[in-house]
């Protein structure tokens, strides 16, 4: 039998496609795909077919393969090709294969750029997983690595085990979508387009938007302040988040852009060059204008000035009204924080949320540089010091660490100096080269025009 697989990646519309084609499930009917039925949150998010991916992640092949024959027959008496849709199976293309082996199968995705992936990802791990990290904290964290989940890597591993002409990957990139819509699109991907795509039934507002700046930060800085023990205030926090974030997001146009340590941002845009390329070169079907350079984020230094603090007061006003009971405990709960610790030992977020809730704090700390006046005492992120104080650290590494902490705080020219004395004590090539790049796009970023 024919069978169709969507599995993703990651961030790239499947909630929106999903709740799209369950909406439509008659309509596919007609032109021969049964997609089964699943169900959705009160903000019509679903995991798609996340029963079947979730068997493939515990390892219960016997029972996904039991569910599979289920939706085989449904498929087969209704005289249709299967169509399944769950991010769940992007990481599995051994278990897929072998369940699907004797079918003939095509699999459907779509590919972000990387660092618009990792953005995605820090923010779903404050929306979901309580983290209190910047993006610049998270970047540092885990974007300087190899992954092969947001890299292209995972693609390549459907392709060698499928072949060229069952898997399908397109970008994914507002532009490119069919009337701008990626349920248009993908419609077309399944050979449905022309007059019958007006017969599908497709709502205005769009659904699992990204959260506005302004939830983000608010999250962001709540989390400090979550009981992990009482699940149901994320989970009642985070709907009502996304519930604002979707009203604003469909009532205008403008997406926002986030801002992240120049040095960060150059680190990982040039490690991702390469494997953007070869999936230019070998897989993505396309490549539209402006695909290969981030449009969500931007370097620090090309930043423009915005009004985060009044997009994060404007989300704290309607959470006060969604949820009033919760605030009103987590200013409680902020208040007795305040009233039993030292504020010097209090993280920085923490005292950004005091201040806006209200509640009385202690100015920061400030120090007077010769001829730079006064400025706030920034602390050492735990990114540097992790550095410094690991065993397998040398002097090459602590030159670039804190260079790159002080390109982030705009010390640019210092920094430069920091990391050319890098580059020159560095004794392997490559990382001599990689720091010699990075250098390279400092001196060019301080040339660029603000955004």
């Amino acid at each position: 039998m024919k069978v169709v697989l969507h599995i993703g990646a990651p961030k790239t519309g499947t909630s929106a496609i999903q709740f799209f084609l369950n909406e439509n499930r008659k309509r596919l009917q007609k032109h021969g795909f049964y997609y089964p039925e699943h169900n959705f949150d009160s903000n019509n998010v679903s995991g798609g077919h996340a029963e079947f991916g979730s068997m493939l992640q515990e390892g219960q092949l016997e029972e996904a393969a039991q569910k599979l024959e289920q939706w085989l027959q449904e498929a087969q008496a209704r005289g249709c090709q299967l169509l399944l849709s769950s991010e769940a199976m992007y990481r599995y293309f051994d278990s897929v294969t072998s369940l699907f082996e004797g079918h003939e199968l095509q699999v459907l995705a779509y590919y972000r750029h990387p660092l618009e992936s990792l953005v995605s990802n820090h923010n779903q791990s404050i929306k979901r997983h309580y983290s209190t990290m910047t993006l610049s904290e998270f970047l540092t964290k885990q974007g300087i690595v190899n992954n092969p989940g947001i890299n292209g890597q995972r693609f390549f591993d459907w392709k060698r085990a499928l072949g060229d002409n069952s898997i399908s990957i397109r970008p994914y990139f507002q532009s490119a979508f069919y009337q701008g819509r990626i349920e248009y699109d993908f419609l077309q991907r399944l050979g449905i387009s022309g007059w019958s795509l007006r017969r599908f039934k497709l709502h205005k507002k769009k659904i699992n938007t990204s959260y506005t700046a302004g939830a983000l930060e608010l999250k962001r800085l709540l989390n400090g302040l979550l009981d992990k023990d009482r699940s149901y205030e994320n989970v009642t926090i985070d709907r009502a988040l996304q519930k604002y974030s979707d009203a604003e997001n469909n009532r205008s146009s403008n997406s926002s852009v986030q801002v992240v340590g120049s040095s960060v941002y150059d680190a990982i845009t040039q490690l991702h060059e390469k494997p953007m390329a070869r999936m230019k070169n070998e897989l993505l079907e396309y490549c539209p204008n402006g695909f290969l350079e981030p449009q969500s984020v931007v370097p620090l230094e090309n930043a423009s000035q915005g009004d985060s603090l009044q997009q994060v007061l404007k989300v704290y006003k309607y959470l006060c009204n969604e949820t009033p009971q919760l605030i009103k405990t987590f200013k409680a709960r902020l208040a007795a924080e305040l009233k039993d610790n030292d504020e010097a030992e209090l993280p920085y977020a923490l005292l950004k949320l005091a201040e806006i809730m209200g509640l009385p704090i202690l100015e920061p700390e400030v120090v007077s540089l010769p001829g730079q006046g006064q400025k706030v005492k920034v602390p050492i992120p735990p990114s540097v010091v992790e550095v410094f104080t690991s065993k397998q650290s040398n002097p090459v590494d602590y030159l670039s660490e804190m260079a790159k902490w002080l390109a982030d705080n705009r010390e640019v020219p210092l920094a430069s100096k920091l990391l050319k004395e890098a580059a020159r004590r560095a004794k392997d090539p490559e990382r001599k080269k990689q720091l010699t790049n990075l250098l390279d796009a400092y001196k060019k970023r301080l040339k660029k025009p603000k955004v």
